[in-house]
């Protein structure tokens, strides 16, 4: 019967050394820590060559309806914009649309999609409008 064999057998493993223990130990961690980093491996392999697949995927198919967006693209635009005066509550409904239709343009004026933020600066004070909204979201995701 061999080392591991005895390590296993909870009847067995009181008569095993300090030293016998601690191999086995070792070897226990050492095959999980090893199991463990081929399936992350395998996994980040998969996740490489889908990712070069939907990317060759993505460059064939964008090809032909990039024509028929940037006929679609003008009407929207030209489509007059009236200001109105968001309601007191509705401020963080008013910046979400604000951002959605700003990423829509840039995406619809024949943006690369390599869009970067440059810049990003705290807002002073202890409370921002974000962190206000993340408060009212977490609130109102835990009402039934």
């Amino acid at each position: 019967m061999g080392l591991m064999d005895k390590f296993a057998n909870p009847e067995l493993f009181d008569s095993l050394s300090f030293g016998d223990k601690m191999i086995g130990s070792t070897i226990t961690l050492i095959m999980g820590m090893g199991i463990t980093v081929v399936v992350l491996i395998v996994l980040w392999g998969f996740v490489a060559v889908m990712g070069k697949a939907m990317g060759a995927a993505s460059k064939k198919g964008d090809k032909a309806p990039a024509k028929a967006e940037a006929v679609a693209t003008p009407s929207v635009a030209a489509a007059p914009v009236t200001p109105a005066a968001p309601a007191a509550g509705n401020d963080a409904a008013v910046i979400a649309a604000v951002i959605a239709a700003a990423v829509a343009a840039y995406e619809g004026s024949g943006g690369t999609g390599n869009l970067v933020v440059r810049k990003i600066s705290r807002i002073s004070g202890e409370t921002t409008p974000w962190s206000l909204a993340a408060k009212e979201d977490c609130i109102e995701s835990r009402k039934f």
